[in-house]
């Protein structure tokens, strides 16, 4: 009996070539799953990739509408700013609507607006007589804010309408936020209204409302909103973990060094 191997002794092979078999040893055309795994050398960059821990983790909600910047930090989202804006600029320049069907409880309803803007407007002038430029000074404050804040909360309403499922009723916090929007829509036409009225006693050369002053008030706004959701929905383990072993490496490289 011989000692080296003689394909012979496995007898004739049998070639289907109905099903496409040519009898070459060729590679399959069709890459098995088992190349792609971490633990293969399928993809072993990509893997140690994607095996790596942010160090920061956030719900999808907080990427929609803030940012992170360089340093891990919450900021404002640059393109929520502006389509707040978008939103001031469609309204500021419109009146008050009343909307009742009833011609009657709708005269009472403008009556009623007008007369608080008049006892708005009676209130500041003995103020203004005291120190007018002061009193000019936070009331354009206070309306510049409430109209950045009824901007921000109507933009905030449409962006969460447009993702409600129309099959469902509204949540009772969506409902709540309408009720808020139109209530800060008819107080920031409210101040507007007053400014109007009683603004030449101000003694101010400038009493139109200013988008730049509007936008820093809604990116303030935005700021805080980013700020506060990083602070109650961020899991910063991964960055703790990372500075905690950077901090040793650092130790014990300077132990070496004194060694």
């Amino acid at each position: 009996m011989s000692n080296h191997f003689d394909p012979s002794d496995l007898g004739p092979q049998v070639i289907d070539m109905a099903n496409g078999e040519t009898g070459e040893l060729l590679p399959d055309q069709k890459t098995p799953e088992s190349a792609w795994r971490p633990d293969t050398n399928g993809d072993p960059v990509g893997s140690e990739v994607r095996a790596t821990q942010d160090p920061i983790h956030l719900p999808d909600f907080y990427y929609r509408k803030y940012a992170i910047d360089g340093t891990g930090k919450a900021i404002a989202q640059p393109s929520r700013v502006k389509g707040i804006m978008d939103v001031f600029k469609s309204k500021k320049n419109t009146v008050m609507v009343f909307n009742n069907e009833d011609d009657e409880q709708r005269k009472k309803e403008e009556d009623y607006y007008l007369q608080q803007v008049q006892q708005i407007a009676d209130g500041l002038l003995p103020l203004c007589e005291t120190d007018p430029q002061s009193t000019g000074i936070n009331f354009l404050q206070l309306t510049t804010r409430t109209w950045a804040e009824f901007a921000s909360i109507a933009y905030e309403y449409k962006e969460e309408t447009a993702s409600a499922n129309p099959n469902d009723d509204l949540p009772v916090w969506l409902v709540e936020r309408e009720d808020k929007m139109f209530g800060l829509g008819r107080k920031a036409r409210m101040l507007s209204a007053v400014v109007g009225l009683v603004g030449d006693s101000f003694g101010l050369h400038d009493l139109s409302l200013k988008d730049i002053r509007v936008m820093n008030e809604i990116e303030r706004r935005q700021q805080r909103l980013a700020e506060w959701n990083f602070k109650n929905h961020a899991d910063s383990s991964g960055k703790v973990a990372t500075a905690f072993n950077n901090a040793t490496h650092e130790h014990t490289k300077s132990v070496f060094d004194n060694a």
